[in-house]
């Protein structure tokens, strides 16, 4: 009994080694090919997006999945009296928590507000400061219909 244990043992990690095997040989004979682009795995997250912004607030390894990077941010330069571009790098990654509708602070008071197009594809949060010129829209937009993702930011604060 104790030697045909032993035997389907070793025939099962042998089947399980071969298995490995086999798979690294396959990756090696196409390793000349590009690599798929990434797309988000749906999360079970509610398909509304207040379901998707409370865990994107609170959850920093789903929130960097749900960014589309390189992050493109326009914004207001008053040095030049234009607009300029820059795209920030997954490197460069922040954490956002938009949960909070209003600051606290005595200088940089704001407000928040959530805006949702009519058929549940795109979003914008925007943060309007209260006599400070803050004015700052997160654009979120839901991609194969399925999962929301920060696609853009848009900063005009003076």
């Amino acid at each position: 009994m104790l030697k045909q244990y032993f035997t389907i043992s070793l025939l099962l990690s042998i089947l399980l080694t071969s298995c490995d095997n086999s798979s690294t040989n396959t990756v090696s004979r196409h390793k000349d090919e590009k690599p798929a682009v990434a797309v988000p795995v749906k999360e079970p997250v509610g398909n509304g997006f207040s379901d998707f912004i409370e865990k994107f607030s609170a959850d920093s390894v789903f929130q960097k999945s749900r960014i589309k990077f390189p992050l493109k941010i326009k914004w207001h330069d008053i040095d030049n009296d234009g607009d300029s571009l820059i795209y920030k790098n997954k490197a460069d990654f922040e954490m956002m928590d938009f949960r909070s509708k209003k600051s606290i602070g005595h200088y940089d008071q704001w407000e928040q507000k959530t805006i949702v197009d009519k058929d549940n594809t795109s979003a914008t949060i925007e943060i309007r400061g209260i006599e400070n010129g803050i004015m700052v829209d997160y654009l979120f937009e839901k991609i194969n219909d399925e999962v929301w993702m920060l696609i853009e930011i848009d900063d005009s604060s003076t």
